[in-house]
């Protein structure tokens, strides 16, 4: 295991494009070629901490939960283009990357609660949380119109700041055909029936792939 305790803005690319090599190799079936793959980044556990920038001070936060639908949530990562509006980063749906987490549950380790020391870091720098633009604790409703996409360790570091309140980072280009790795997504299931174990509810995945208007891979 590998030890990560800051987070690093470049660090996102490189995750993201790890994983979107893993998420192709898995939809051809080639595990093995995907095992290679996910190597530079495989034993990385998170074991630091976050200062919330709106109050100068720090937490080892855990994503909350908020009265959000699932259907609204895909509606809004649909709607953000799977993109964090903080930062302009990609995102990939924390579905996903529990399924990535599935066919490689000890090179790509996934806590359901973000336990530190027990959690891959891609998964506060890439999954998303649905927030609120006004904060659920200032009375912010929980409808389409102020909900937005935020990554993980941006929404950590936000906490109920509103959104004007915190110098957000430097938004690079965005690709608006980022689609999260929604596409290889039943694929990536389809591996982990067969390899790894499942971290997840039964039908856990079922029912994200049918919100997302997927289907399942027959036969796996």
């Amino acid at each position: 295991m590998t030890d990560v305790a800051e987070l690093e803005v470049s660090a996102t690319g490189t995750y993201v494009n790890v994983l979107a090599s893993v998420a192709r190799a898995l939809s051809e079936a080639d595990f093995d070629c995907a095992a290679a793959l996910i190597a530079p980044i495989a034993g990385e556990v998170w074991t630091g901490r976050f200062t919330n920038l709106a109050r100068g001070g720090s937490r080892s936060a855990e994503p909350r939960p908020r009265a959000v639908t699932p259907r609204i949530r895909v509606d809004v990562l649909r709607r953000d283009r799977f993109h964090c509006t903080y930062c302009g980063q990609p995102v990939i749906p924390l579905p996903i990357l529990v399924a990535i987490a599935d066919v490689f549950p000890d090179r790509f380790a996934y806590h359901p609660n973000y336990k530190r020391g027990h959690i891959h870091p891609a998964f506060w720098l890439l999954a998303p949380e649905i927030d609120h633009r006004l904060a659920h604790s200032r009375g912010g409703a929980s409808n389409l119109e102020n909900l937005t996409t935020l990554h993980t360790v941006c929404n950590a570091r936000k906490s109920d700041a509103l959104l004007a309140d915190v110098a957000a980072a430097e938004v690079p280009s965005r690709d608006d055909r980022w689609d999260g790795l929604l596409g290889w997504y039943p694929a990536i299931v389809a591996a982990g029936n067969r390899h790894g174990a499942r971290h997840s509810a039964p039908g856990y995945h079922e029912r994200w792939m049918r919100l997302f208007g997927l289907s399942a891979i027959s036969g796996d």
